[in-house]
């Protein structure tokens, strides 16, 4: 009897020990590392030339607009002896401008005096002009008036009432006011002459004016590139490159900084947080879009705070080669995470989660009965 009862345990043993493991799943898990970041990428704001910074527009966290003013860099040297060479040069340059200035100055003025001189001679000629025109009206009647008595005293000398002289006399009258009219008209058409060539020379002195006038303008402009040239080696201001939040800022006024290395970074308007992971070549087998994924943020011990949980949404199709912590060169494969939350518990409220937070990824990559797990090396023999 005694030997039933255990043959019966037995037997209800391996019956509830086959139902639990054909029921019991088991999830193969594949942990990779990776990283948090903007599905529209991160703008690194980062120093062209080295120098120091004098001024810092913005805050962590401070929204911005495209092209604002995020920092000022001066990046001149300064010389134990006195003023920097970019200071030297820039003096040179201002005296350099004002000199033009002044050169334009005096050449405007010069054209005014030359211009107001012409209109007063013009003036002078017109009123010159006036009278002659008024003489030679006058003088006309007089060749008229001189021609009619001569005509008339031809008419009685015929009959013989007047002499041969006093008729000569008549004629001499009429030729001189005949030429006296010729002198008058002459003097017009030289007065006319010179009115022209004092409205040429008018002309000239404008064209004149304004040629020195581009010539000098011309030349500031050079020089005012000079001076903007100059003014950028001495220093520079570093623009949002797109509307976004400012985070990862790390310098303030009067530190220096170097060529190449990030000040601050800019995550664009709009942009969704995912997570990007690197996967090992061995790994990525198993890998597929769809796939659940527990995430455990470094910064938040997933012993404590639990993980956030995403979706793999891209699988890379070739791999990419990276530096291992070892310094080993190691091929690894881009995969994206579409989160299903982007904060995290803890002490009692939602932390949300940044932009560079780094994590530990495992992606479940299969689900299998223990059963099926207990003789995967069977049917993987037997497959050979």
């Amino acid at each position: 009897m005694p030997w039933q009862v255990i043959g019966y345990l037995l037997f209800a043993t391996l019956l509830i020990a086959g139902v639990f493991l054909s029921l019991a799943t088991y999830s193969r898990v594949e942990t990779v590392t990776g990283t948090i970041v903007p599905d529209k990428g991160v703008a690194a704001i980062i120093p062209t030339r080295g120098g120091v910074i004098t001024e810092v527009f913005v805050e962590e966290g401070e929204q911005v607009e495209e092209g604002a003013t995020l920092v000022s860099v001066r990046a001149e040297e300064s010389s134990v002896t006195g003023p920097s060479a970019a200071a030297l040069t820039q003096q040179a340059i201002a005296q350099q401008d004002a000199s033009l200035a002044a050169q334009l100055t005096a050449a405007q003025q010069s054209a005014a005096a030359q211009r107001s001189q012409i209109t007063v001679q013009a003036a002078g000629l017109r009123s010159e002009i006036s009278q002659l025109q008024s003489q030679i009206s006058l003088q006309r009647n007089l060749v008229s008036s001189a021609n009619q008595d001569l005509g008339r005293a031809r008419e009685v000398a015929e009959r013989g009432f007047i002499s041969k002289q006093d008729l000569r006399g008549r004629e001499d009258v009429l030729v001189s006011r005949q030429q006296q009219l010729s002198q008058l008209q002459q003097a017009l058409t030289a007065r006319r002459a010179t009115l022209a060539e004092l409205s040429n020379s008018a002309a000239s002195v404008t064209a004149q004016a304004q040629s020195d006038a581009a010539n000098i303008a011309a030349t500031r402009a050079q020089v005012a590139q000079q001076a903007a040239g100059n003014a950028g080696a001495r220093s520079y201001a570093l623009s949002a490159p797109t509307a976004g939040t400012v985070t990862a800022l790390t310098i303030r006024s009067g530190q220096r900084v170097n060529p190449q290395t990030q000040v601050m970074t800019v995550i664009p308007a709009g942009a969704k947080l995912r997570a990007e992971l690197n996967v090992p070549s061995q790994a990525i087998g198993f890998v597929k879009v769809g796939q659940e994924v527990r995430l455990a943020i470094d910064a938040f011990p997933y012993q404590r705070f639990g993980t956030v949980t995403g979706t793999i949404q891209t699988v890379a199709a070739s791999a990419i080669s990276q530096q291992a912590a070892n310094g080993a060169i190691i091929s690894v494969y881009p995969v994206v995470v579409e989160l299903q939350e982007t904060q995290i518990s803890a002490f009692g409220r939602e932390e949300k989660l940044v932009s560079g937070m780094s994590l530990t990824a495992r992606i479940i990559t299969e689900d299998q009965t223990l059963i099926e797990w207990l003789f995967e090396p069977l049917f993987a023999v037997r497959k050979r």
